[in-house]
């Protein structure tokens, strides 16, 4: 029976239906039917390369590779050796090694490089007799339509669920409801206000003014009707300016307060996301959706959303009003209605797509400005910048072709709404006026004054209601961006099933781990080793061997595939997270220092440490005499990312930082990587009485500095191929560490025979 494995610890997640697709019943007939089908994965390419409907099959006994058209592949797990996921530059196949050599059984596009990467692995456990490892995936590559998607897991751009969204918004303003109450009560009487204007206007022209008769103008009752008539439209315009400035008040503060409230929940939820996200992701990417789309997003709470009910709300009055005036009129007024209805749908499906082209375009000239920014000293002494300067012209381009078909397309709806309005106009003046002439018609012409100043009211919202849907179009383009960011699962800081362990002692033990990222590719292979409390162990290969990977799981910065990564006993998967990032200390090869004070670096994990602590961890980690040598001392700003530091300087800061948060554990990634030998020298000896007593796990470029550690695993393709005390592995002369150190010796020689 083919299980997966799950940590009984870990909440089981239901099963992705793509691992579980189903087959035709044409390409079932050709699975044997003494074959249990276990796994199957849709494709969308032919062994020849073109875009057709694929199948890898997993049963009990064999692997088939089947497709629309094509011979079926079948090979039977037992005639296997291993497989293999290769990606190509347009797709990739899934191949395997039989006696009779490699054998493809299906080809697929990038889009679905996860999903069959994943494939290749359920056949490799299947062959090595292991648990099926089933890797959690990104969200679906394509729309239930069948399109492909911006981004995987996001909305479909054609499918931006509307109401789904204003739901969501109004979800947020919910916590501001009162003064949402205000602001609607201060619409509805600037509409009641605007409603009344034409219809104290057909009392003027035709109570007071007689239809035209200027003889009884004069008259004094006349007079008094028209002053008091007068007096109320003044009125009703006071009554609209007071509800616009009330209203239009509200909802600048209620707009302003829901973007900076969705400011404050991005930026809170990107700090949480995990790091598998943040890696798939450019800066400039995120930052574009905190500033420019809350910004697109405000812009249309502001200008849109007011007038978007108060022109509802007048549309509907105004159109029955219409009705009343004259109901063969009205028919004119609204015949264009259904046409603007039907037009504005249609040209929504072309916009939407555009805008989220175009805010994908501004994410990447964003990026692009911001590389060319950070990087300018790369860019300078490689003598690059007309090359910069180019690609973000390529990019500045891409953004504009995009805004231009997106203004063009709007253009071309706004006039021709005008164009329909317009002849719907000229119909009710032509039948309007022919029934004044007529003198056995009731229809006066107070009432066309009427129905004309109502007909332009009704046509306005009318024409209001193109402009909403491009800031519609914009704000719902820009919330869907945003609720995906607030929509992702982040990391579980304050898991209720987690525990706390009273003191964490330091033992770490790796249970046959395998680990692969984004991809499926394993890079973490099968770990297992047991490190003691206070052992030093030291983490030796070549570049891309999976040193930094163990260390991101010993962070848990990524989970585990499969295994077990246990501390002091307890799965490191059922501890709180909190309490185990707290007890670990990190010094990274490249760190980051934050734009702010020497002091306030050191002390970033312990705010409220006293000074006196902060100078006993610069002293241990040989940063004090430097720290003195400044102007302001420890109050000296260190600029972004650390700009105003040398690198060594910047590496012992970040090393004072650990030693402050005096953690049980410590983790060294290349800590020495950026000093030169005399004070590598004094930060090893610093290091050497740091690690008394704590569990340490340290990467080190040279070699050499390890010869204290306890221990030294030798990774290579995510595998420990060697392990035992410097001096064991240096005595293997044909060991893989015998041999690394030789070569780093060699390469040294040259450097210092170069330099001679």
């Amino acid at each position: 029976m083919l299980r997966s494995r799950v940590p009984a610890t870990v909440p089981v997640q239901e099963p992705d239906p793509r691992f579980h697709e189903t087959l035709s019943e044409a390409l079932a007939a050709q699975v044997p039917k003494d074959d249990a089908i276990c796994y199957c994965l849709k494709g969308d390419m032919d062994h020849e390369g073109h875009f057709a409907t694929s199948f890898l099959v997993v049963t009990d006994k064999s692997v088939i590779g089947l497709g629309e058209g094509q011979e079926s592949v079948r090979v039977a797990l037992a005639d296997i050796d291993s497989a293999k996921n290769v990606e190509l530059f347009g797709g990739g196949r899934i191949m395997v090694k039989t006696a009779q050599g490699m054998m493809t059984l299906v080809c697929y596009s990038r889009d679905l490089i996860p999903e069959f990467a994943a494939g290749a692995r359920i056949i490799e456990d299947l062959v090595n007799d292991r648990e099926i490892i089933l890797p959690t995936l990104d969200g679906p590559a394509y729309s239930k339509s069948g399109v492909p998607l911006p981004e995987r897991g996001a909305q479909s751009p054609t499918d931006v669920p509307r109401m789904e969204i204003i739901k969501r918004l109004y979800e947020i303003v919910q916590p501001y409801r009162g003064r949402l109450i205000l602001m609607t009560i201060a619409m509805l009487v600037t509409v009641i206000a605007q409603m009344s204007i034409p219809l104290i206007t057909k009392f003027i022209v035709d109570e007071v003014l007689n239809e035209g008769d200027l003889a009884l103008v004069n008259t004094t009752e006349a007079t008094r009707s028209l002053g008091f008539l007068c007096s109320l439209i003044a009125g009703a315009y006071v009554l609209i300016g007071i509800g616009r400035v009330f209203g239009n008040s509200i909802t600048a503060w209620l707009s302003g307060r829901v973007t900076a409230d969705l400011r404050e929940r991005l930026h809170n939820q990107m700090q949480r996301l995990t790091m598998n996200y943040h890696g798939k992701r450019e800066s400039g990417e995120l930052i574009s959706r905190v500033m420019n789309d809350t910004a697109e997003l405000k812009q249309f709470l502001v200008e849109g959303v007011p007038y978007l009910f108060i022109n509802t709300l007048s549309f509907i009055a105004i159109g029955a009003i219409l009705f009343w005036l004259n109901p063969f009129l009205a028919l004119f007024v609204f015949l264009p209605v259904p046409l603007l209805t039907i037009g504005g749908g249609w040209f929504w499906k072309r916009l939407v797509p555009l805008f989220h082209k175009r805010g994908n375009r501004n994410s990447v000239m964003h990026s692009t400005l911001g590389e060319s920014i950070r990087g300018i000293k790369s860019v300078k002494s490689l003598t690059q910048e007309e090359r910069r300067h180019q690609q973000f012209t390529k990019d500045n381009e891409g953004f504009f072709t995009v805004v231009f078909r997106l203004e063009k397309t709007w253009i071309r709806f706004a006039e021709v709404m005008a164009l329909v309005i317009g002849l719907g106009s000229v119909a009710v003046w032509y039948f309007g006026g022919r029934a004044i002439l007529d003198p056995t018609s009731s229809f006066t012409f107070g009432d066309l004054i009427a129905f004309i100043g109502y007909m332009v009211m009704f046509y306005a919202p009318l024409q209001w209601f193109t402009a909403v849907i491009n800031w519609m179009t914009h704000a719902f383009a820009s919330a869907e961006r945003i609720l995906h960011i607030l929509d992702q699962n982040p990391e579980q800081y304050e898991d209720p099933d987690a525990i706390t362990l009273p003191k964490i002692e330091g033992s770490i033990c790796f249970e046959d781990v395998r680990f692969s990222y984004d991809r499926g590719k394993e890079v973490i292979k099968g770990i297992s080793v047991v490190i003691k409390p206070g052992e030093m162990i030291g983490l030796v290969g070549k570049s891309g061997a999976g040193k930094s990977t163990i260390i991101n799981l010993c962070c848990r910065f990524y989970d585990v595939d499969s295994g077990t990564i246990k501390v002091d006993g307890h799965d490191l998967r059922t501890i709180k997270l909190t309490q185990w990032r707290e007890n670990i200390g990190i010094v990274m090869q490249d760190p980051f220092l934050f734009n702010a004070s020497i002091l306030d670096n050191i002390s970033y994990g312990r705010p409220k440490a006293s000074f006196e602590d902060i100078v006993r961890a610069a002293r241990a980690a040989e940063a004090h005499e430097f720290i003195l040598g400044k102007e302001e001392g420890y109050d000296t700003l260190v600029g972004e990312s650390g700009s105003n530091l040398s690198g060594g300087e910047k590496q012992r800061l970040a090393i004072a930082r650990a030693i402050l948060n005096d953690p049980p554990i410590l983790i060294l990634d290349e800590a020495t990587s950026a000093v030169d030998s005399e004070t590598e020298k004094a930060i090893q000896a610093a290091i050497a009485n740091l690690v008394k007593g704590r569990t340490t796990l340290a990467i080190a470029h040279r070699l050499a500095t390890l010869r204290n550690a306890n221990r030294l695993l030798v990774i290579d393709d995510g595998q420990i191929i060697e392990m035992g005390t410097h001096e064991e592995l240096m005595a293997k002369e044909d060991g893989h560490f015998a041999k690394l150190v030789r070569i780093q010796a060699e390469n040294n020689r040259h450097k210092a025979y170069s330099m001679d």
